[in-house]
């Protein structure tokens, strides 16, 4: 049975909740990001398409859903790309200005992702 990825954002959520811990901030963003990019990643191969394992899967991951004809997916795709560059910045910038609002939103946009994975387009 494959590892519900889901279960990362609970523990961002949890770690999004310790306001002056920057590094717990930091690191709430980065986990939302992985819980809604690894299942989407999931969810495409399970649908039988390829991903590589390699740091080419995050683009590849998100143009997928960008390029297809539903708009329910493509906002998938547009909201793991916004979500990976938030993802970008807290793994990697020196200084980051908003950090507890861009946590708000990176965990607000994981949630949408990982809920839009489990419903049908409309």
């Amino acid at each position: 049975m494959a590892f519900d990825w889901s279960r990362f954002l609970v523990l961002a959520e949890e770690l999004g909740r310790r306001r002056n811990d920057a590094a717990a901030l930091r690191t709430a963003i980065s986990r939302a990001y992985y819980a809604a990019f690894c299942s989407a990643r999931l969810r495409l191969r399970q649908d039988g398409v390829p991903i590589p394992s390699t740091s080419v899967a995050h683009r590849l991951v998100w143009n997928h859903y960008i390029n297809e004809n539903a708009q329910h997916w493509r906002a998938i795709g547009i909201a793991g790309e916004r979500l990976r560059r938030a993802r970008n910045r807290a793994d990697y910038d020196d200084y980051f200005p908003q950090l507890a609002s861009t946590v708000r939103i990176s965990l607000a946009r994981a949630r949408r992702i990982i809920a839009a994975l489990h419903s049908p387009p409309v």
